[in-house]
């Protein structure tokens, strides 16, 4: 992943968005990461992803019906 500074995305910003397009950017501040930029399309990627996950997740909660309540409750603590 390229790693850009806060100041350079600042005067480059044209590149740095094309760059995007294709691969992460990470972008820093002082030394330390603070933000990265992806595409539109990787960010719909993941969107859907993690849609789908949770989807998923609520479908095996559904599914426990049998489960006792601390097996629940194990799912829902681990799910955040």
């Amino acid at each position: 992943m390229t790693a850009v500074t806060a100041t350079e995305l600042q005067s480059k910003i044209g590149s740095i968005l094309d760059q995007a397009l294709v691969n992460p950017v990470q972008v820093t501040r002082n030394n330390r990461p603070v933000a990265v930029l992806i595409s539109t399309k990787e960010y719909e990627r993941l969107k859907t992803v993690e849609d789908t996950y949770w989807g998923e997740m609520a479908n095996m909660a559904v599914n426990m019906e049998s489960a006792s309540q601390e097996d629940m409750e194990k799912l829902f603590k681990r799910l955040g």
